[in-house]
């Protein structure tokens, strides 16, 4: 929290949820300069493959994100939620759940408690991840399109019963040879208290539990195989009619991490459902995380979040 990219912000935090009488936090983050009165809501969801990070990791807050915020007076609320394998895909987006009707029923009691005078308007609801955090805005849209008016998904995990999650083979995200599976995975999961969550982590303290579960094509096997799961079994349900938010997707097309060509493939399936104007999907040279160097400006970001403007505020 003392991270100086976070210098623009006032930072508090309370949780929103408890499990095994155990607090998960979430952060809200109030611009300085925020006048009083309503202001739109902008949730943010970290990445970590779902094993690994946490809410306000400062690696992985990229700059056009928080100047975004900054630039729309918006709360930022920045969540933790259980990670994998002690949890499962159904405990995590249950996680996800709750955050929404917290931030539905009780931020407003929140701010009051904490002496501020912003209210926040809950009829302007934006939900941005990246990566993990992407799969999980998605959710969050699918979920809730009665709260969430827009999306903004960075190189998000879409299809994870793909065989690049559900069948072994020679992955190396980031470069990361093939681990040993029952030295790091087998004998975690084999001394893993099922009593215990864990909400946050060093993101590199537990990518190796991640890279093992993937190389193995273990990502099903741990968060479960229920269709509430998988977005793109979600969205394949749906008949077209619905009202959803509208979706800014973006990917590296280098990514070693996660397959670019199914984000190809799940903006297309949106567009096809929904249609023409309700996604914008662009596809940039780039590694993983490649917006963090993205400069603000870039005609292609911009054409994104305009979208997302005229959905989220507009």
């Amino acid at each position: 929290m003392d991270a100086e990219i976070y210098s623009p912000f006032s930072i508090t935090t309370t949780p929103y949820k408890t499990v095994n009488s155990q607090p998960i936090p979430l952060y809200v983050l109030l611009p300085k300069n925020l006048p009083a009165g309503p202001a739109p809501i902008l949730i943010h969801i970290h990445g970590g493959f779902l094993f690994a990070g946490n809410a306000l990791y400062p690696d992985w807050s990229t700059s056009w994100s928080r100047r975004y915020n900054l630039e729309h007076n918006a709360i930022r609320i920045s969540a933790n939620y259980r990670l994998a394998p002690e949890a499962t895909g159904l405990e995590i987006l249950s996680d996800i759940r709750d955050l929404l009707t917290w931030v539905e029923n009780d931020l407003s009691g929140y701010l009051k408690s904490i002496g501020s005078q912003v209210t926040p308007d809950v009829g302007k609801v934006l939900v941005y991840g990246e990566s993990a955090g992407g799969y999980l805005a998605i959710q969050a849209g699918l979920m809730r399109p009665d709260l969430v008016k827009a999306v903004i998904a960075s190189y998000p995990m879409t299809y994870i019963d793909s065989p690049w999650y559900a069948e072994p083979g020679d992955k190396h995200p980031f470069g990361i040879p093939t681990l040993d599976k029952k030295e790091i995975l087998d004998k975690y999961l084999a001394s893993m208290d099922r009593g215990k969550i864990v909400t946050e982590s060093d993101p590199y303290a537990r990518l190796p539990l991640a890279i093992a579960a993937l190389q193995n094509g273990l990502f099903p096997d741990i968060l479960g195989r229920g269709d509430e799961v998988y977005p793109a079994r979600v969205l394949a349900k749906m008949s077209g009619t619905e009202k959803v938010p509208f979706l800014f997707a973006m990917h590296g097309t280098e990514d070693s991490a996660v397959p670019v060509e199914e984000t190809r493939k799940f903006t297309q399936a949106w567009e096809e459902k929904f249609g023409k104007g309700s996604v914008v999907a662009e596809f940039k040279e780039g590694e993983h995380g490649f917006d963090g160097q993205v400069e603000y400006e870039a005609p292609w970001l911009q054409n994104g979040l305009n979208g997302v403007t005229k959905a989220w505020i507009r």
